[in-house]
């Protein structure tokens, strides 16, 4: 190492090839994610280091929309994809990098490796399984500042390697897998793939959740977009419901009740029993009528939950997702969770990652629902080294400083 190695761009083939190889690939670091970003008319740059013509380190360097003083940030979203403990490697990443990005007019070099930085339970306790909190340490060093990025530092994660889909059924939280088979036999779920002409019906699911909760929603154009550009890497999915199927079952229930109703004789021993059945169908019968007026209103096929994900090295993301609040009672969120950490247990995947979570330290915060919710599944908090920027211009200096007066003001 050392004098032998050399700091060049890299083409796609030899970008590709070496990502594949890494631990910490990741979609964001692929050239299907520079095909994404190109679509928008981002400039994208594919470097790395080669030693003896062997590529040994990589990343994707997009420019942001973000300039000042005629500089431009760079961002290199889940990269640098390399040894981090490699201290001599980094060093010459960075330089490499750093001189680079000097000749392309840079302000800054954002950087959000992806690494988790402690091991954690599902609790997000710090367990003793590894410690990567040095490579922090070691950035300092090297001259990268603490940053902000609109990347994902807390993921919720299942491991799923080696393991088969019933052994990860039976981990999930007992009322995690009631509802999931209240989907599969109660409401006779369905789940299905949607074609690119279709991702409009995902959008509009999406857009429903993001103003509920007051989240901002990617456009149409973006999913379009990934669509396009990821091909077999993504899917996007919907779970719905037959308002037909579910009525006749619900009939059909009422029936078999009825008729073991008859079946039941008078005796004090079977006045509970009675009691319950009769109210059993009671019940049966309020939601016959409301699946009616329903079906009448909206249809027989009722859309309920969409979610889109990512299939990429040894790993499934769950990437963005919505449901309509109205419809949460047939728990179609809980079943695609179900079939897409089935699909990955049933081809080899090493894990699902559930992905984003907040207020992993705040139980009464307003997104504690959804970290709630992925515990459910079993899995373990998964927390990243974070963002990190390298300084590649005087002007960084000035742009911080009013950066914090700004946020001073507005206070």
């Amino acid at each position: 190492m050392g004098d032998t190695m050399k700091f060049t761009e890299l083409t796609e083939q030899e970008f590709q090839n070496f990502v594949d190889t890494q631990n910490n690939k990741n979609f964001f670091q692929t050239v299907m994610m520079k095909k994404k970003l190109e679509c928008d008319g981002t400039k994208v740059y594919l470097v790395g280091v080669k030693e003896n013509n062997k590529v040994i380190a990589a990343s994707l360097i997009a420019q942001t929309p973000q300039k000042f003083l005629g500089k431009i940030t760079y961002e290199a979203y889940k990269g640098f994809i390399l040894d981090y403990h490699n201290k001599e490697l980094l060093k010459f990443m960075t330089d490499g990098v750093k001189n680079f990005l000097k000749e392309k007019n840079g302000l800054k070099l954002i950087i959000d490796p992806y690494i988790p930085a402690v091991s954690r339970n599902m609790e997000a306790e710090i367990t003793d399984e590894f410690d990567n909190r040095d490579i922090i340490d070691y950035l300092h060093t090297l001259g990268y500042k603490d940053s902000q990025s609109s990347q994902v530092k807390w993921t919720y994660c299942l491991d799923i390697n080696g393991k088969t889909s019933k052994e990860l059924f039976n981990d999930f939280r007992s009322s995690t897998r009631n509802n999931i088979n209240k989907t599969l036999t109660k409401y006779d779920l369905n789940i299905r793939t949607l074609s690119k002409d279709e991702l409009k019906e995902f959008k509009t699911i999406t857009s429903d959740t993001c103003d509920r909760r007051s989240f901002s929603d990617k456009s149409l154009k973006y999913y379009e977009e990934m669509y396009d550009c990821f091909k077999d890497n993504v899917t996007f999915k919907i779970c719905e419901i037959n308002l037909k199927n579910y009525i006749q079952k619900l009939e059909d229930s009422n029936k078999e009740m009825a008729s073991k109703l008859e079946e039941l004789s008078d005796s004090n021993s079977n006045l509970k029993k009675k009691e319950v059945m009769k109210k059993d169908i009671e019940n049966n019968n309020k939601k016959i009528q409301e699946a009616k007026n329903l079906k009448q209103e909206k249809g027989e096929i009722i859309p309920l939950s969409a979610a889109m994900f990512i299939l990429y090295g040894d790993e499934i993301i769950y990437l963005f997702s919505g449901s309509y609040a109205e419809y949460m009672q047939f728990c179609g969120q809980y079943r695609l969770q179900w079939e897409i950490i089935k699909y990955a247990a049933d081809h080899n995947y090493k894990r699902y990652n559930f992905f984003g979570i907040q207020d992993v330290f705040n139980p009464n915060g307003k997104d504690r629902g959804v970290y709630e919710f992925k515990k459910g599944f079993g899995g373990y908090v998964e927390e990243l080294l974070g963002a990190y920027e390298l300084s590649l211009s005087p002007a960084n200096a000035l742009f911080n400083i009013l950066k914090k007066i700004k946020h001073i003001i507005k206070k």
